[in-house]
């Protein structure tokens, strides 16, 4: 089959009552043509649809040309017929699809965005919009001419995201991307608007000792289990009928609920991973009927925190083992997992996924993952 083959057919026009769409393709029903590629709007004041046709040896080209003519000019469309030269590929394309979300779309934006992908040599082959409240969501497709490295194209874009308040997420465009099956969040700051160590610290006098220790933890400048060892020995002596009246408080995210349903109608396993606390995680898990939930447990005796935890520490290694074991128990492959957190302690969890989510996080982490998600609510997902 020759280069000159193949045909890009776009029509314009005012907003029509009638299915366009439909129109078109019975105009190709008994001919020598295969669809390759369709765009097609018809909104509020505007249809657009734009074709890439395969043509067979034995096809027509002026007859298409006329029939075409004749359904255009009677829905009063403008017509455009032209010839694709395409070279073949001479190397292999690696395929991407990089999401993009932002609250306010600006021209600078993508402006800088495309700039950015082509000085890595990065071929932007399409982009299509994806419905969402309140958001502009695009997913653009990007051919590579060798695997892109996720981790460095998402620290090089890591300023653009700022200035913009623009979240990104890179996948690899397979079989697997849209046949995800499994999904771990963390609990404090993620699936919940709060620490709840910092919580529970009220009700021990300690709130500032604990919440300086908490933040040297998230930002990855102390080791996690000295820090969860510190923080909860200053929760000695909390009586655990008032730790129980804290939990039936919990703030949850903002679109957690409606995140829930989807996934669970859509048939993903859900697990919550936590370097808290047990007695926080197992409500939360019983409370939206999640799958799965791990975390530390605290010490109690005569009905008081002890200031001690039982066992071996769930920490970020844990968390990225757990998230491997669950994924081998429900034989799902890794390409099929998704993974959302916060803190320093969730980039193993993150890593070993394969989309890994960086949730109103801190930049050691956003600089360190596949995507991330700045927007208060958890649904956006």
């Amino acid at each position: 089959m020759s280069d000159s083959q193949n045909l890009l057919v776009t029509m314009q026009g005012p907003v029509s009552e009638v299915d366009v769409l439909e129109h078109f393709t019975v105009h190709l029903e008994h001919s020598a043509f295969s669809i390759r590629d369709i765009h097609y709007i018809n909104s509020q004041s505007a249809l657009s649809l734009l074709v890439r046709l395969e043509l067979a040896d034995s096809a027509d080209i002026a007859v298409l040309r006329k029939e075409l003519d004749i359904a255009a000019k009677k829905y009063n469309l403008e017509i455009q017929i032209n010839p694709l030269n395409e070279a073949p590929a001479a190397s292999p394309v690696y395929r991407y699809i990089l999401t993009l979300l932002s609250q306010q779309l600006r021209p600078e934006l993508l402006t800088k965005l495309f700039r950015q992908l082509r000085e890595r040599s990065l071929h932007v082959a399409g982009i299509s919009p994806l419905e969402a409240d309140d958001l502009h969501v695009f997913e653009i497709e990007i051919h590579a001419e060798k695997p892109i490295d996720r981790q460095q194209l998402m620290h090089g874009l890591l300023e653009l995201k700022s200035e913009y308040q623009l979240d990104l997420a890179l996948q690899a465009d397979d079989l697997f991307r849209r046949n995800k099956r499994l999904i771990f969040l963390d609990a404090d700051m993620t699936f919940i608007q709060c620490e709840m160590i910092n919580d529970i610290s009220h009700l021990a006098g300690k709130e500032a000792e604990v919440a300086e220790i908490t933040h040297r933890a998230m930002d990855g400048k102390i080791n996690f289990d000295d820090a969860l060892r510190q923080r909860v020995a200053l929760l000695k002596g909390v009586r655990l009928s008032d730790l129980e009246r804290l939990i039936l408080n919990i703030p949850y995210t903002p679109g957690v609920e409606r995140l829930v349903y989807i996934l669970k109608t859509l048939g993903y396993k859900i697990g919550i991973v936590s370097g808290g606390f047990t007695r926080v995680i197992d409500h939360i898990k019983q409370r939206f009927d999640l799958d799965y939930g791990f975390a530390n447990t605290l010490e109690v005796k005569n009905g008081e925190l002890t200031g001690g935890i039982l066992g071996d520490i769930l920490d970020g290694h844990q968390k990225g083992l757990i998230l491997r074991e669950v994924a081998l128990k429900e034989n799902i492959l890794p390409e099929q997992v998704i993974a959302v957190g916060d803190g320093a302690n969730d980039l193993e969890m993150l890593s070993s996924a394969s989309l890994g989510i960086a949730f109103n996080a801190k930049r050691f982490l956003r600089e360190r993952t596949a995507g991330s998600l700045s927007l208060p609510n958890l649904d956006a997902l």
